[in-house]
């Protein structure tokens, strides 16, 4: 089995990242306009429920399932039985999943007024257990994903242009979301003979018992952090209203895309880690190191960029409808840096250490607490207390994580000069941020979409200067790299 570099393989995935923002920065101003921030509203309050039947239903699996066909990715025959075993347990949760929904519709009204959306929106729910997407990550093949993923994009983007003409075309709007999502899953299973044996002695042999426990410690991981991801979007709409939610989701969203930038070093990574601390520790911790600098360097800028730069962001992308979402973005911008500490020391220093627990107990004690965080901030202040909600039970988490992989987790001396090269450089160009803020620029950038591009270029110009300036070793390692191949050709 080809495995490729570390380097490929995230080239491919900002390969997938860019492809998801350039079209999600194309289609929101539309889809916003479109449907307004009420048809906005009901599709993600539908979606957030459907998300926690999916995540039910996934049972952890997902997670746990790229680590154990990375460990086995070397033999066809061990592949192809953890695949079946795994599949099979994915598919009985899956009509359990059903069989609940079909019981709430059946006895109680509390879907009457969504029957539609819930019905096209819990479609995800099969597409996505039975898509074995995390066969191929464990086994790192990222160029069929890339390859999959980016046609996929493109078709629903016609898609949505040509169905979506009004507000009344929100249930085409949910189809989207679901061919977006998931669509491409069904293209998995046909591919797997070429990696896995699969045969009578698969299934005589088969063992479920030994996946359910590791997989049953990461879904309640998974789901306590989903608990603080989604029940802030329930809540808002059972307290507030679809408007409300259509003012959150806009904001939460578009951070979104700068934190899939950031997981994105960690979804590389992840298979690899989980093969190297059988492996090779002294290449695991090499790896981990670096992670680390690079979650820093992509996710410290982006928090004064939101906030300085909120206004003409919310402008460009919802439209004057939404002016309520530019102070919300502000508040949630420190998500950046937050998720990506909680995924590395999470999914980079526990989870291949086989040391899920402690990183189970860190996001439950979290989820907890943020059901009472939201459930007082946003009768106080909406949308934005849900934002500060969210804000602060991320950072309950990394604390608690923080705490258990310094206590039980293996991790290696940080260069611990490069990181305050990095911050040194964040602190210098949020000075910049805010010089630009002050001196009104990005009043000017709201003028129109080339003003705006202008002023993002000039901000993470400054920032590329600032690292280069102060010797970030990354920033001039990847910088030589480049230009040597630059000179070559």
């Amino acid at each position: 089995m080809k495995i490729r570099s570390v380097k490929t393989n995230y080239l491919l995935n900002l390969i997938r990242i860019l492809s998801t923002t350039l079209i999600g920065v194309v289609t929101m101003p539309y889809i916003n306009k479109v449907l307004g921030a009420d048809n906005i509203g009901k599709v993600e309050y539908i979606n957030s429920i459907i998300s926690y039947f999916l995540l039910i239903s996934a049972l952890g699996i997902p997670v746990y399932a790229v680590r154990q066909i990375a460990k086995y990715r070397n033999d066809r025959l061990a592949l192809g039985k953890n695949v079946v075993e795994i599949l099979i347990i994915l598919i009985i949760t899956t009509l359990l999943s059903y069989l609940t929904i079909f019981c709430i519709f059946k006895f109680t009204d509390l879907f009457t007024d969504y029957k539609s959306l819930v019905i096209i929106l819990s479609s995800s729910i099969l597409l996505t257990n039975i898509g074995i997407e995390w066969f191929y990550q464990g086994i790192e093949d990222q160029l069929y994903i890339t390859i999959r993923f980016v046609v996929i994009r493109f078709i629903t983007l016609i898609l949505l242009f040509s169905l979506v003409k009004t507000g009344d075309d929100y249930l085409y709007y949910a189809f989207i979301l679901v061919l977006n999502a998931a669509g491409s899953n069904i293209f998995n299973l046909l591919r797997l003979r070429k990696y896995a044996t699969i045969n009578k002695a698969t299934f005589l042999e088969l063992d479920l018992k030994k996946h359910l426990k590791p997989a049953l410690t990461i879904f309640i991981a998974s789901i306590s952090v989903s608990l603080y991801q989604i029940i802030d979007t329930f809540l808002l709409g059972y307290l507030q209203g679809d408007k409300y939610v259509g003012y959150y989701s806009v904001a939460n969203k578009l951070l979104r895309y700068v934190v899939l930038f950031i997981v994105t070093i960690g979804a590389v990574l992840l298979p690899r880690l989980s093969n190297l601390w059988e492996a090779d520790k002294n290449k695991y911790f090499e790896y981990l190191n670096k992670s680390l600098e690079l979650i820093l360097l992509i996710s410290l800028p982006f928090v004064p960029f939101f906030i300085f730069s909120a206004q003409g962001i919310i402008h460009f992308m919802a439209g004057d409808d939404f002016k309520e979402s530019i102070f919300t973005m502000q508040l949630l911008s420190p998500i950046c840096i937050l998720v990506g500490l909680a995924y590395f020391f999470g999914y980079l220093v526990l989870y291949p250490q086989n040391k899920e627990k402690y990183y189970t107990i860190s996001v439950t004690i979290s989820a907890i607490a943020s059901l009472f965080i939201n459930l007082y901030l946003i009768n106080l202040f909406k949308q934005n207390g849900a934002a500060i909600a969210q804000v602060l039970a991320e950072l309950l988490g990394i604390i608690f994580i923080f705490y258990f992989s310094i206590k039980h987790g293996s991790i290696s001396t940080f260069d611990l000069n490069n990181i305050k090269k990095i911050i040194i450089s964040n602190i210098l160009v949020g000075l910049f941020g805010f010089f630009l803020f002050k001196i009104k620029l990005i009043e000017l950038a709201q003028i129109n979409i080339f003003y705006f591009i202008t002023y993002c270029a000039i901000f993470f110009s400054v920032y590329y200067l600032f690292l280069l300036f102060i010797k970030e070793r990354n920033t001039l390692n990847y910088t030589k790299h480049y230009y040597r191949l630059l000179l070559k050709k």
